[in-house]
């Protein structure tokens, strides 16, 4: 499986732009101006995933279920 890369989207005026990695822009050849196709989806903050947990679960709960099946020893 090929990793995606993750792209970090800052301010430009009114605007919001995605600033790609220059290895990245290298690769393909872009140039200011060029169109690109692209798929957008908004990687998950862990730190919001873990406030919808709040009293749901422990952190001991939480750890133990994220770790079932990987062998620590």
């Amino acid at each position: 499986m090929t990793s995606m890369p993750i792209f970090k989207v800052r301010r430009s005026g009114n605007s919001l732009v995605l600033v790609l990695p220059s290895e990245l822009a290298k690769s393909m050849k872009l140039r200011e101006g060029d169109k690109v196709l692209a798929s957008i989806e908004k990687v998950p903050d862990i730190m919001d995933f873990a406030g919808k947990l709040k009293g749901i679960m422990t952190a001991d709960e939480f750890t133990r279920l994220t770790n079932e099946g990987e062998d620590l020893g």
